[in-house]
């Protein structure tokens, strides 16, 4: 009886050492490395760990020198060995500036924009809008795909699958992992990367379209099919050409891509920090100045959806955060990445850090109180 007593208790012992491990391996070290710093060199590699990928890379390589400013004006907020970056945007000027150089990180580091892709997709979706490609954002999505027209998407609309409102993608986020893996060829489907197999995994309508929001990978995968198939290119050279120019008219992106040339489009879009603020003054600008790209912003701001999320809506592939009475487009990542927009003070905060329970990077927290004491 004492034997088994001391091999139960020595069984128990080893399973909390175990179980410990594991949850170590989903911290923020391993998303710093996974995430990344892979993609500090991913463009030359076409490496994913040990699976191999394939990305598309548009423009030249430039280097950012910032402006000296107050670094430490706003330290205590964003001085934390969690937070890689921070910059804070106001009047189209760079006023604080924070890089974590213990991580390697500096304004030329080449960043993952972890879900903040999604803004960028459908900023590519607005420009061809807005050059008459798409006639209207009510249309069906099989209208414009012929790939799409045998899927559930045929007779859904492009603002609900804009709005991760589809119906097609299932509550319990089924298959979403397998999608996510099939769709950049990780794991057993290295070198295999396929987005249409990955769309084929959401064979059937779950839910009436636009009745309720679900943040889901097949979405955006059907948008960037979408974008192909009206325009015969990558949605990630849409953007460059449509968007990115217009804003960094020397830089260079990097957007993961399948091996047919469809953008892996629900992430893995790579810029330099200060290139993911310039994209969100670029977002203000156009709706300053009231241009068609900027009517987009708009609407989509106005018409956002409720989520499960307090005082949170859904946009055009972006968050609308409620914060001290004006909704601010926010595009948000895995971890604690952030590009929040505030028309009232014409201010960009851009935030990139590695876990959310720190309270700057927290999509849950104390993220109000935060913007509400940069943005006063």
């Amino acid at each position: 009886m004492l034997r088994k007593k001391i091999f139960g208790l020595t069984s128990t012992l080893l399973f909390l050492s175990i179980s410990q491990a594991v949850l170590a391996n989903h911290g923020p070290q391993i998303m710093f490395e996974k995430q990344i710093q892979r993609y500090f060199s991913a463009h030359e590699t076409k490496q994913m760990g040990t699976s191999n990928i394939d990305i598309h890379s548009y423009g030249h390589e430039v280097t950012h020198s910032l402006p000296h400013v107050d670094d430490q004006k706003y330290n205590h907020i964003f001085h934390d060995r969690f937070n890689l970056a921070a910059l804070l945007r106001e009047n189209d000027e760079i006023v604080f500036k924070r890089f974590h150089k213990g991580y390697g990180i500096d304004e030329n580091t080449l960043l993952h924009g972890m879900s903040m892709s999604k803004t960028a997709l459908a900023a590519a979706v607005g420009s061809l809008q807005c050059n008459g490609s798409i006639k209207s954002l009510d249309d069906e999505m099989g209208s414009y795909s012929k790939f799409l027209e045998k899927t559930p998407y045929s007779k859904v609309t492009i603002k609900n699958v804009l709005q991760m409102n589809s119906g097609v993608t299932p509550l319990n986020g089924k298959n979403n992992k397998k999608a996510n893996q099939i769709a950049m060829g990780l794991g057993d489907y290295s070198g295999k990367a396929d987005i249409l197999l990955a769309l084929k995994l959401f064979d059937k309508k779950h839910r009436m379209q636009g009745t309720k929001h679900n943040y889901h990978s097949a979405d955006p995968f059907a948008l960037s099919v979408l974008i192909t198939d009206i325009t015969g290119k990558p949605a990630s050279e849409i953007f460059y050409q449509n968007v990115y120019k217009k804003f960094s008219e020397n830089g260079q992106i990097h957007w993961v891509s399948d091996k047919k040339g469809y953008t892996v489009s629900q992430a893995r879009l790579v810029m330099k920090g200060p290139d993911w603020s310039n994209f969100g003054q670029f977002i203000l600008d156009e709706i300053r100045k009231n241009t068609c790209l900027g009517k987009f912003f708009e609407n989509g701001t106005n018409s956002a959806i409720p989520t499960s999320r307090k005082n949170v809506g859904y946009g055009y592939q972006f968050w609308v955060y409620e914060i001290n009475g004006e909704k601010m487009i926010t595009m948000t990542g895995h971890g604690g990445f952030f590009n929040i927009l505030s028309q009232s003070k014409n201010k960009v905060l851009t935030i990139f850090s590695v876990d959310e329970a720190y309270n700057a990077g927290n999509l849950f927290g104390d993220l109000e109180s935060v913007v509400g004491e940069v943005f006063k």
